[in-house]
């Protein structure tokens, strides 16, 4: 009889110390020490902030400069494009490998071709040697054609006559550097194989459409919100161009230009998160995909625990509590579930580290309006929900039934 009332007595104390343990513990991970530098010094960049924090996404200067390291802008070569400028049209654009060409000589048609700029930049017309065509734009490649043609002594330099026109422009590598979410080079202006095989090859002349500024600059993911898109610049050679797109976020005119093979395109940072870049655009990511884990406990399989595709794709510029809702974060019995509390684990792209800001659902709610408590989601964002103290004391309590049971059953209560 002894043995067993001891055997109840350290049941007892054994689940008495779990209950304490548990309800002392917090409804999310342990708060850093970093939570208070967050609130006394302001000066000092911590990567955690509380629920009360306000967060702003800082720039790492050093880090901003170096992406931009390497590219010279000369004042002295800068040339500002205003939107009616329309010198760079397809005439003196620069050709590039793989353009597509119609070539007609007046009284000359046995040199009339439709030409593909090959590998090495040259066209072949008939009966002339190669002509070198890439870097050319087409009054240029016209002078050439009727210098060989008086070479190769098939014409009178006063008789010809030379048109071309383009039939397809083809796709350009450009380099994207500074303020944009994936820098580096990209292939712009490719077409899918639907719109190759609908192309009816009877017309002359190509939009190019995606040989823009603004194509160039969603194949890199988009202009960042610390982007300055007042001053964007175009390096092609020794010539540098600067633009003002920001008539793409207010609808003031925009300038037309047509990028050529191996134009580098460079995106100064403004070293400040701007919200107002944060929006679907011509020169921004339309959407987000955001990571979301709102389970109390583990679930037995994969099935279980996920979400819904759409539930973690978000149009770009939705903030924390949207994400939230999403995540099925909020709503339930007000008097266990309202207290819950959200993680939003981001990557500042001024600082390329990785913060984690914490948030009560309730305060979380009440100031939404407030920018820096209900920041902006950026691609690859995760967010976790934790539940309410009342919800954890129900599965603290459900925990205990689970090791008392047994425990009765075995005869030792």
């Amino acid at each position: 009889m002894n043995n067993r009332q001891g055997n109840q007595s350290l049941v007892l104390n054994c689940s008495s110390a779990l209950l304490c343990l548990a309800l002392s513990a917090c409804t999310t991970p342990m708060h850093s020490q970093q939570d208070k530098l967050c609130q006394q010094q302001s000066d000092q960049y911590c990567h955690y902030f509380g629920t009360q924090v306000p967060y702003q996404r800082q720039a790492n200067l050093a880090l901003l400069n170096s992406q931009t390291e390497g590219v010279v802008l000369n004042s002295d070569e800068n040339q500002v494009i205003s939107a009616d400028f329309y010198q760079e049209t397809v005439l003196n654009l620069q050709l590039s490998v793989g353009d597509k060409l119609h070539i007609s000589i007046f009284n000359g048609d046995d040199f009339n071709a439709d030409v593909e700029i090959d590998a090495n930049g040259q066209i072949y017309l008939p009966y002339l040697p190669p002509i070198l065509a890439k870097g050319s734009n087409i009054n240029t490649l016209k002078t050439k054609i009727a210098q060989t043609l008086v070479n190769e002594q098939l014409m009178h330099p006063n008789k010809i006559r030379i048109s071309i026109s383009p039939i397809a422009w083809a796709p350009i590598e450009v380099t994207v550097l500074g303020a944009v979410f994936e820098p580096g080079q990209h292939l712009i202006n490719k077409k899918s194989d639907t719109e190759i095989k609908d192309d009816d090859k009877i017309h002359s002349g190509d939009q190019a459409l995606d040989r823009t500024i603004s194509a160039a600059l969603r194949s890199s993911g988009g202009v960042r919100p610390d982007a300055k898109i007042n001053q964007v610049w175009v390096i092609r050679g020794d010539k540098q161009y600067s633009f003002d797109l920001t008539g793409v976020m207010n609808g003031e005119p925009v300038p037309d230009f047509l990028l050529s093979a191996g134009d580098q395109i460079l995106v100064p940072s403004s070293h400040n998160f701007q919200d107002k870049l944060v929006r679907p655009s011509q020169i921004t990511i339309p959407g987000i995909r955001v990571f979301i884990s709102n389970l109390t406990q583990p679930a037995s399989s994969n099935s279980q625990s996920g979400l819904d595709t759409e539930a973690t794709r978000f149009p770009y510029g939705t903030r924390l509590l949207t994400g939230a809702i999403a995540a099925n974060c909020i709503g339930g019995a007000q008097s266990t579930n309202a207290s819950r509390h959200v993680l939003l684990v981001t990557r500042n792209p001024l600082s390329d580290e990785t913060d984690i800001v914490e948030r009560s659902m309730d305060s979380l709610i009440r100031q939404s309006w407030q920018p820096q408590m209900n920041p902006v989601l950026l691609p690859g964002d995760g967010i976790a929900c934790y539940d309410s103290g009342i919800t954890n004391i129900r599965e603290i309590a459900r925990s205990l039934t689970d090791v008392l049971i047994p425990t009765s059953i075995l005869g030792l209560l």
